[in-house]
């Protein structure tokens, strides 16, 4: 997720709970805690309680619906006297009538779908199985709702708040999965930590060579099959490939959706050490050629991100070209190699339709976030890619994109950063020519006069075989 990759450096703080017996539970840490506990029906409680005084405070994931509405909006009610919920520009917010926040009740109906380019707040398995993402209840004082409105947040550095928070998932009789790990009753866990999601229910944990984790038990069979047998072959190639992931044996969720829709939707995206799928709609019943390829492609391209997102992360959002581009590119060249019927030159024509057709004239990559067309990152940051891939065959034949991927790993595996500067320096090595790396660099710095024209130049130069055309190779066969 795409986006959808997000990461944090401060360190871990997990604290667990084998019991629910209050005498054994130590207090939590200054600043703010919230206690999700399973009320009646579809509906569960959070109490929020505030050790910092202030009188506004904004979740930084605050997503829309795909009609640009406030998910949280529709599904969470402020109980509390004296608090209000609104919308302040970009963010969600709780705000006190007067003086500053203390304890605030909220009643949530769970919120399954998956806002625009973020994470789904629950999964909901078939089994009545629960999974919760963690930070959708972080949230960051403000002065006020007038700053709250002006404020626009890198979500990569948001977590670095000097208040910490710390969410208290509370389900007794009820097994919890945290990170891994099996809890009963409870779970707690530092939010400035990471984001992960924490699953309740009781349904088992399967291991495979390639992940742990829970596949819902209302997938069709051919799907469960699919995903016990080439996900631990794509994991295997991509450590072959990339080394060792920092995350080790990642968690998979993937839950099913049912078939509330006639086509098929794949959402999801990775948080720390785990990757998360909802799969739904009425073609997922049979096992189609397409339905299969896209499967595969999601999973190539989100598994990915344990390289290039989480083992290695950019170091501002601007960036997120680097590993987004990199994960797209990988599955690509993953699926070739694990796929005999595979056609790249499909995807990397889709790629470059939607490169072109998100970056005009002197719109530099690097605000794509700004202008709200993050899947600008995605096509063209995998053309950048592939062209660095061919630059290097010209070099070494048996070269290609994890060639150019490990590269990068390896030289900043000591602070996990990848930032521009580095990329284009190892692009340059690929290339032997500094004025055609000045120029990719101002496409992604502050863009060029014609994208086509700086397409066909760098592609020319480095001998790429790509049309560059806006067109998408799904309107080509429509076409004829």
């Amino acid at each position: 997720m795409g986006t959808a990759v997000l990461r944090w450096v401060i360190a871990l703080l997990l604290v667990t709970f084998a019991g629910a017996a209050p005498a054994a539970s130590p207090a939590p840490p200054k600043g703010v805690s919230v206690t999700v506990t399973r009320g009646e029906g579809d509906e569960w409680i959070a109490d929020y309680t505030f050790d910092q005084a202030s009188p506004v405070w904004f979740f930084p994931r605050s997503g829309v619906d795909e009609k640009g509405q406030p998910w949280r909006l529709q599904s969470w009610t402020v109980e509390t006297p004296g608090v209000r919920m609104v919308r302040a520009g970009r963010y969600d917010v709780l705000a006190a009538n007067a003086g500053s926040l203390t304890r605030v009740r909220i009643r949530m109906k769970l919120y399954t779908e998956q806002p625009e380019a973020e994470y789904a707040p629950v999964l909901r398995f078939s089994d009545g199985g629960l999974a919760f993402f963690s930070d959708q209840f972080f949230l960051v004082p403000v002065t006020s709702l007038a700053a709250a409105r002006g404020l626009s947040v890198d979500l990569n550095g948001v977590s670095t708040s000097e208040t910490p928070v710390t969410l208290i998932l509370n389900d007794p009789g009820h097994r919890l999965l945290l990170r891994g790990k099996p809890l009963k009753d409870r779970a707690t866990f530092a939010l400035e930590s990471g984001n992960t999601y924490i699953y309740t229910g009781n349904a088992p944990v399967i291991d495979t060579p390639g992940f742990s984790g829970v596949l819902d038990s209302g997938l069709p069979v051919w799907v469960k099959d699919e995903l016990r047998d080439f996900t631990p072959r794509l994991m295997a190639l991509y450590r072959e490939k990339l080394g060792i992931p920092a995350v080790g044996k990642p968690m998979a969720f993937v839950a099913w959706g049912g078939t509330t829709i006639e086509g098929v939707s794949l959402g999801g995206g990775v948080v720390d050490g785990m990757v998360v799928m909802q799969i739904r709609g009425q073609r997922v019943l049979g096992k189609s050629p397409e339905v299969l390829s896209w499967m595969r492609w999601f999973i190539g391209h989100e598994s990915a991100h344990f390289w290039m997102g989480q083992t290695l992360h950019y170091e501002r959002v601007s960036e997120g070209w680097i590993t987004e581009g990199a994960a797209d590119f990988l599955a690509t060249r993953a699926l070739q190699q694990l796929v005999p019927d595979y056609d790249p030159k499909n995807d990397l024509r889709d790629a470059m339709h939607d490169c072109l057709r998100m970056i005009g004239p002197m719109e530099a990559l690097s605000k794509s976030e700004e202008r709200l067309e993050p899947r600008a990152n995605y096509g063209c940051g995998a053309l950048l890619l592939l062209a660095a891939e061919s630059a290097n065959r010209r070099h070494d034949p048996r070269a290609d994109a994890f060639t150019f991927v490990r590269g990068l790993i390896d030289s900043n595996r000591g602070d996990t950063v990848i930032n521009t500067r580095e990329w284009l320096e190892r692009f340059k090595l690929a290339t032997g020519d500094a004025a055609l790396t000045a120029e990719v660099r101002a496409f992604i710095m502050t863009g060029v006069p014609d994208p086509k024209a700086f397409w066909r130049r760098l592609f020319a130069a480095t001998g790429v075989d790509l049309p560059v055309e806006l067109k998408s190779i799904k309107e080509m066969m429509q076409t004829g």
